[in-house]
């Protein structure tokens, strides 16, 4: 049991997607925990949520697996109404590891061996604000040169899901142009990955299979509007690519639908949204009951990528998770803890792992 007696929302300025919003909880027996509520899409009114349902708690004796647990039940599903409950769950399995002296991973695993590090991709959209290819470039390579090995972005900006087919080849030519341009600054040893964010149809899909057949991309996310087996098949078959998908749902009733229809390889599921680390966990161990690899979505700050890499670690079907890749040139000093060694992140504790340093926020990283 804990008594929580201290809470403090951070928002911390970051770049033109938004900011890091970060929670950081007391106890009684001066132990910390972080959650992470960014990218809510209305920072106010989630600040506001997590206040209301710390208030429910705060100086309460309480046992903080179990009220983590709970708090999404009760949560419709939208994702502004979703993400506080969720940021407040990450901040009491991180204070409840920290009391009890373990990794969040070794807290997760039931035993099972959990692995000191796990492999990262870098997603360099939100450190190319312009969208150059040009720019989309310079950010590749910057990962390349840091140890990563597998790199993704969204390419297709200018197309939308009901475009006709001529169109649609029309459009999504300056997405090719950034691709091309990713993949000549990384080379053909890296990893390419795209996030499509479901622009593509039944009708236009040929065309991805394409583009993702001609530059060797290896994870294909979220390709069209509306999932159908018979259509990632194809997809699958044309392009050489494995499908991923999963960020868009919420509860696990309904990533279990898109586990078991045969439409995607990875399950991507996202630990702000779904109700923490307990919640993220059990849909990770689900896609395994169906063969599934799983990829933690996470375009997030360094709490959320701390928290999901350790779910990661935890689960042998867990095969990677995604790092927002610079976005700051201070993060490594902002986030103490947060390792990236080569292709992979490195795995510590107690709880998730890092602590927040505000006095470097704002100073580039030496």
């Amino acid at each position: 049991m804990l008594k929580i007696i201290d809470a403090r929302i951070h928002s911390i300025p970051v770049n033109h997607r938004g900011n890091w919003v970060l929670l950081e909880i007391e106890s009684a027996d001066h132990h910390k925990g972080w959650g992470e509520a960014s990218d809510s899409l209305n920072e106010t009114e989630c600040i506001a949520g997590i206040t209301r349902l710390i208030h429910d708690f705060k100086g309460r004796e309480i046992d903080p697996i179990i009220y983590a647990n709970s708090l999404i039940n009760s949560a419709p599903n939208d994702r502004l109404s979703r993400t506080p409950p969720s940021a407040i769950a990450q901040a009491l399995y991180d204070i409840a590891c920290r009391a009890e002296g373990i990794s969040l991973a070794e807290k997760l695993s039931q035993n099972q061996e959990i692995r000191d590090s796990v492999k990262y991709y870098c997603n360099v959209n939100r450190s190319s604000a312009d969208r150059k290819p040009t720019s989309i470039a310079e950010a590749g390579y910057r990962a390349l040169k840091s140890g990563c090995k597998h790199v993704k972005i969204a390419p297709f900006d200018e197309l939308i899901s009901n475009t006709f087919y001529a169109d649609a080849k029309r459009l999504v030519q300056p997405g090719i142009k950034r691709l091309e341009a990713l993949r000549e600054a990384v080379g053909n040893q890296t990893n390419l990955m795209i996030d499509c964010h479901w622009r593509f149809t039944k009708h236009t899909v040929p065309i991805l299979a394409s583009i993702c057949k001609e530059l060797k991309v290896t994870w294909v996310e979220d390709p069209i509007d509306s999932w159908d087996k018979d259509i990632c098949d194809e997809l699958r078959a044309s392009s050489g690519g494995r499908i991923c998908g999963g960020e868009d749902l919420y509860t696990y009733e309904e990533l279990e639908e898109l586990a078991k229809s045969g439409c995607v390889d990875v399950l991507i599921a996202d630990m702000k949204f779904v109700g923490g680390p307990g919640k993220l966990d059990a849909i990770c161990k689900m896609a395994s009951n169906y063969g599934l690899s799983f990829a933690p979505h996470n375009p997030s700050g360094p709490i959320c990528t701390a928290a999901s890499a350790q779910v990661v670690a935890a689960n042998h079907n867990a095969e990677i998770v995604e790092f927002a890749f610079g976005e700051v040139p201070w993060r490594s000093n902002f986030a103490k803890g947060e390792r990236l060694i080569d292709s992979n992140l490195s795995i510590s504790g107690p709880g998730i792992g890092i602590d927040i340093d505000f006095s470097s926020q704002g100073k580039p990283n030496l």
